[in-house]
């Protein structure tokens, strides 16, 4: 019995040194960063940059030499996004839940003075698609998913909005999707909360776009398209035309370098899709 209990022993110590050994890699690299801003190069700060569409981003942002503030909920696990800012030392890796006010004003105070050209309002969930069904409606699922996908890009760019002011483009540019058009799903049944929180987005952001036009600042819709990410997997869909994340940044990264009021004004605010189809409401 004692043997077996000295074994264990070694085996346990020696599971523990190789966690020690292992976990503080991703957490060094992460910390060990400080901020890289150069401030005659343009800025892009991005919401929900850990994987997907909002990584294709920051990759693509950062191959352009711009500053990219890449933000996500938990960055010491963000292993794509710490290697790309081994890459690229542009760009600069920050935590923030977007539900939370406090990290939201954190962040702000951080990068006080710093001008943000585009502020990219990226981060979004589709909620779990069981609670969206009628009759199975959810009140949580409800709240989380409009507190992500509605309120957060409104509550970030208030807090941000004195950097994007500062800046030479001065754009907020939000996602929205397809789904939030009552015209395309008319007849379709499901992401009841997904897609009314999408709606109500585009609600928000045409009128924060009528409240800021006067300080010169833009306030736009884009859609991704049908992109192979985890969120289009958890959604269910297996139709076609699908496109990869980063076939979706570059088309998108192009619509957003277009963007004026007078664009904005001509498209009625509409959102513009990533194959720069203006989507009906």
């Amino acid at each position: 019995m004692k043997i077996f209990k000295l074994d264990q022993s070694k085996t346990l110590m020696m599971f523990f040194i190789l966690i020690l050994s292992f976990t503080p890699m991703s957490e060094k690299a992460f910390a060990g960063q400080s901020m890289n801003i150069d401030q005659e190069k343009s800025t892009v700060l991005i919401t929900g940059s850990n994987r997907g569409i909002g990584l294709a981003l920051a990759q693509n942002y950062a191959e352009q030499g711009w500053n990219v503030i890449a933000t996500c909920r938990k960055p010491k696990k963000a292993s794509d996004l710490i290697s790309l800012r081994e890459k690229f030392s542009n760009v600069n890796i920050e935590e923030l839940d977007v539900t939370s006010e406090e990290q939201i004003n954190a962040l702000a105070k951080k990068y006080n003075g710093i001008p943000i050209d585009v502020l990219l309002n990226n981060a979004g969930i589709l909620g779990e698609v069981k609670d969206q069904v009628f009759g199975a409606l959810n009140d949580q699922t409800f709240e989380l998913v409009f507190a992500v996908n509605t309120l957060a890009p409104l509550k970030i760019s208030e807090a941000f909005i004195e950097n994007v002011s500062m800046s030479q483009q001065k754009k907020i540019v939000s996602m929205t999707s397809g789904l939030a058009s009552m015209q395309i799903t008319a007849n379709q049944s499901y992401f009841y909360f997904y897609r009314m929180s999408k709606a109500a987005l585009n609600m928000g952001i045409v009128a924060m776009n009528a409240s800021l036009k006067k300080r010169g600042i833009i306030s736009a819709l884009i859609a991704p398209g049908q992109v192979e990410t985890k969120m289009l997997e958890e959604s269910g869909y297996r139709g076609p035309n699908k496109i990869t994340p980063d076939e979706s940044a570059k088309s998108l990264i192009k619509i957003i370098d277009s963007i004026s009021q007078e664009v904005l004004t001509k498209n009625g605010n509409k959102a513009i899709n990533v194959d720069q189809r203006v989507l009906p409401w």
